[in-house]
């Protein structure tokens, strides 16, 4: 039987596994790349997300405004308010009575000019501007480039759209 004779090296190798200092700081590094590329993207996609959610809550809330016109058979307006650049205060829109006002967050604002007219419905679903559409854009404060638009037409009809663009025309591919 022949026995084999220790490595001069076993005796200095420790028995436990585990990571070295070198290689739990090259995986920091990697992790910290990888973040630093995220966050902008990340940043973008917020941005849209909130501008998004506060285009369709507009948006919902003047479907809700031609349907009290319609149902309560009275005129029922919209009036936006821009505020002053300061972070005490937020844009508004202000709808006759039931409605109340709608909020805007903190990062979404109107674009200027905004509509001379309140936009409103009459009795019959019918837009108050009966010559031409009226268009509210909105903007991302978090992302300046991102504006979206909601347009009511002398119809009545409430659209939006992804775009900064006035009316807001809907193709038949989207």
């Amino acid at each position: 039987m022949m026995h084999s004779r220790p490595n001069r090296l076993s005796k200095f190798r420790s028995q436990e596994g585990g990571f070295t200092l070198l290689e739990i700081m090259i995986v920091v590094v990697i992790v910290g790349i990888a973040a630093a590329l995220a966050v902008p993207n990340l940043t973008f996609m917020y941005a849209k997300y909130e501008l998004y959610e506060t285009t369709t809550t507009l948006y919902n809330r003047l479907l809700m405004a031609r349907t009290a016109a319609i149902s309560r058979s009275a005129m029922i307006v919209a009036a936006p308010a821009n505020a002053p650049l300061n972070l005490d205060t937020v844009d508004t829109m202000t709808f006759t009575a039931p409605l109340g006002s709608e909020r805007l967050p903190l990062n979404v604002r109107f674009v200027l000019p905004l509509p001379v007219n309140p936009i409103g419905f009459t009795p019959r679903g019918l837009s108050t501007t009966p010559l031409a559409a009226q268009t509210i854009q909105l903007q991302s404060v978090r992302n300046p480039s991102l504006i979206y638009t909601i347009s009511l037409a002398p119809s009545g009809k409430v659209t939006w759209c992804r775009q900064a663009i006035n009316p807001c025309v809907l193709n038949a591919t989207s």
